[in-house]
């Protein structure tokens, strides 16, 4: 089993970077045919309200890279004392080289150090974490973890499955090597099995891009996507999210110990309002506990949205220590847990990307 204790990682600081378009779900009613009452009840059960996007030319290294520089800024950090990156993502400026490598030569890294490119979706903070504590564990003493997407590039403008759900977000952490560090927990799980629920079906090498590939066809529910648009089977993994994730959850705390009573936080991947909620109520964990609205600012944030919520709504929570469970779940399949202490942790709230003349 993917279970793991590992000593000695901190989190020194977190930040976010938004796409910089602001969409509104009441300014797109044609998703829903014009329908207003079917709009509110969306918005009130889902909690479906705004969202943001790139530009064109704007991609996850930037929003990621802007966000680093905010975080190295604010901590005031030396960018040499800096290890190596790791960068998680599904939607990186080229095929190959990584994301990692963009960032390490925009930043002006040294030779020394190392970069890492992880493809995971909302998942990828959790895996990314564990990675990073896994490198720290190994003789590195600091990380800069870069999770996030742009998924708006890949869904079709006519598709009402996914179209509406998906925020543009970049996320920086620095990760710190620190002995004095209480001991951190982590599950990890996967099922290929489930590959067919969430993909982009063609454009990379098993369905290369063509013509057909790239031609428009409309559903038997009126959605409109081709094959290089992402796909999402909604009641697969609506199914998967709540058979697997409390699971999940109580698994992390009887792994480590801990019991729902004197864990501070619970920060669950921000899928919509109504997945994060009802998992806390099927566990009975008070909503204080738990951020659940991030939703409704953002929409899905994908890797990015565990550090989104964490540094929308509990920013200024880290004065003392508190022991906070972090879980992701998401395309591939792939879940996973992580429960750590959170001591004067930096948490920048999120900012609306900027292009840099």
């Amino acid at each position: 089993m993917a279970n793991a204790k590992i000593k000695n990682i901190k989190i020194k600081g977190m930040s976010v970077v938004l796409g910089e378009n602001e969409v509104k779900f009441e300014n797109e009613p044609h998703f829903y045919n014009n329908d207003t009452v079917q709009l509110a009840k969306l918005k009130k059960m889902i909690g479906f309200d705004t969202r943001y996007t790139t530009n064109f030319q704007t991609t996850t290294a930037d929003l990621c890279e802007q966000a680093a520089k905010i975080l190295i800024s604010k901590l005031g950090i030396d960018k040499n004392s800096i290890d190596g990156i790791v960068f998680a993502t599904q939607t990186p400026d080229y095929y190959m080289p990584g994301n990692a490598h963009v960032i390490h030569r925009n930043l002006g890294f040294s030779k020394e150090t190392l970069s890492v490119d992880l493809e995971f979706g909302c998942s990828g903070f959790v895996y990314g974490l564990f990675i990073s504590a896994s490198m720290l564990n190994s003789g590195l003493k600091r990380i800069l973890l870069l999770t996030g997407d742009t998924l708006s590039k890949l869904t079709n403008p006519k598709d009402r499955t996914v179209t509406p759900l998906f925020c543009d977000t970049g996320s920086a952490a620095i990760i710190d090597y620190d002995e004095n560090a209480k001991e951190s927990y982590f599950i990890l799980k996967s099922d290929g099995k489930g590959i067919n629920s969430m993909l982009q079906p063609a454009g990379a090498y098993r369905v290369p891009s063509t013509e057909e590939t790239r031609k428009d066809i409309p559903d038997k529910d009126g959605n409109v996507r081709n094959q290089e648009n992402f796909y999402m089977n909604g009641l697969e993994i609506f199914n998967f999210t709540l058979t697997e994730q409390p699971k999940l959850l109580n698994e992390i705390l009887e792994f480590s110990g801990n019991t729902k009573e004197n864990i501070d936080y619970f920060v669950l991947h921000q899928a919509n309002v109504y997945i994060v909620e009802t998992i806390l109520k099927k566990l009975n964990i008070p909503f204080e506990k738990a951020p659940s609205r991030v939703f409704e600012k953002y929409g899905n944030q994908n890797s990015a949205s565990i550090p989104s919520a964490i540094c929308s709504e509990l920013y200024d929570k880290f004065r003392e220590t508190k022991k906070v469970l972090m879980q992701g779940y998401g395309i591939g399949l792939s879940w996973g847990a992580c429960i750590m202490d959170f001591e004067n942790t930096i948490c920048i709230q999120p900012q609306i990307y900027r292009r840099e003349e």
